[in-house]
């Protein structure tokens, strides 16, 4: 592998010629995230990058989209087409700079569909599965606001009207290019990883799904309802991954990487810890709700990755027959089989 300026990482000396690597700042970690610009007679970009408020400045995100672009001889306006593999604000928080500009945005269809949910709807059923995994008082408000003020963003960012669905179960064809779509849920319900041939190397883009150095934390739905199904879907999407024939991949966060099977293994290994880990705090405190056994796992929860990946372990480790629940007055408690 050699460092390569045109795509800002590691490479082999045929991977990526065309394919440029623009990288955002992000508060939380890895601390930033990469969309990819695909050269040809319509160009593509691969996700939009950080919505400006996540920077250190009113427009720092337009600001990074804009010298990424310059640096590789492009500018807003020369896009044409924006490909979107997930609806979470790292990956499409450039898409009114991208619109604006005049390009063409392709997302998932059921994430624009789900961003059309009545909120009131929504509400509550972030109330319920807030209140399955034990959260309470002041700290279930805050969770119930942010996720609707992250449906809320979401939807101005997407704009569902201008937006062109992609149909997970047939080939997009973009740009005069066409990409073999992959469902990848688990992270995120609608997620989708594109494979495509760039002068004769196959490549994915993947999105959240495969990430080399970690496993991106099983959202799937957020505190709703399908939170516990979260892992599940994750192993799903690695079973669907196995059918790749990219020998590249371009993840939204860490370096490019070959041999998309090595990390696909390594993902799953990282859930099968994920289940033993939650299982072993469960013992430890049981009987016990999803948030204390995070608590437990991790420590800090103030981020909600922790308790969703906790939620969607606790699914599948009950699935298995391994751990069971009682509710009691809307709250789930969890013991060891």
């Amino acid at each position: 592998m050699t460092p390569d300026a045109s795509c800002g990482v590691a490479r082999s000396d045929t991977a990526c010629p065309r394919i440029h690597r623009l990288e955002f700042d992000v508060p939380w970690p890895p601390k930033h995230v990469a969309a990819y610009l695909l050269e040809g007679p319509e160009p593509i970009l691969i996700d939009a990058g950080a919505p400006d408020e996540t920077g250190g400045s009113d427009h720092a995100g337009e600001t990074e989209l804009r010298e990424g672009l310059a640096a590789v001889g492009y500018e807003p306006a020369d896009v044409e087409h924006v490909v979107v593999t997930h609806i979470h604000s790292d990956h499409i928080g450039q898409l009114p700079a991208l619109r604006a500009a005049g390009a063409t945005v392709h997302a998932p269809k059921a994430g624009i569909e789900r961003l059309e949910d009545d909120l009131a709807a929504v509400e509550s059923g972030l109330r319920e599965t807030a209140m399955f995994a034990g959260y309470s008082g002041d700290a279930l408000e805050t969770v119930i606001e942010e996720e609707l003020e992250s449906r809320r963003r979401d939807r101005r960012l997407v704009d569902g009207e201008s937006a062109q669905p992609i149909d997970p179960t047939e080939p997009l064809a973009v740009g005069g290019r066409e990409f073999e779509v992959f469902e990848t849920p688990g992270h995120e319900i609608d997620h989708l990883c594109f494979e495509t041939t760039v002068e004769g190397t196959d490549v994915l883009f993947a999105g959240d799904a495969l990430i080399e150095p970690f496993r991106a934390g099983a959202f799937h739905v957020g505190f709703n309802d399908g939170a516990y199904d979260a892992v599940d879907a994750y192993y799903e999407a690695m079973d669907r991954l196995e059918g790749t024939t990219a020998t590249h991949v371009f993840p939204g966060h860490g370096p490019v990487f070959e041999n998309p099977q090595r990390v696909v293994a390594t993902t799953r290994e990282r859930l099968d810890t994920l289940l033993e880990e939650t299982r072993a705090a469960l013992e430890t405190i049981e009987p016990a709700t999803p948030l204390s056994i995070a608590e437990e796992r991790v420590g800090n929860v103030r981020y909600h990755a922790p308790v969703l990946d906790t939620l969607g372990a606790l699914g599948t480790l009950e699935t298995q027959g391994r751990v069971f629940h009682t509710a009691e007055d809307g709250v789930h408690y969890y013991e060891a089989e």
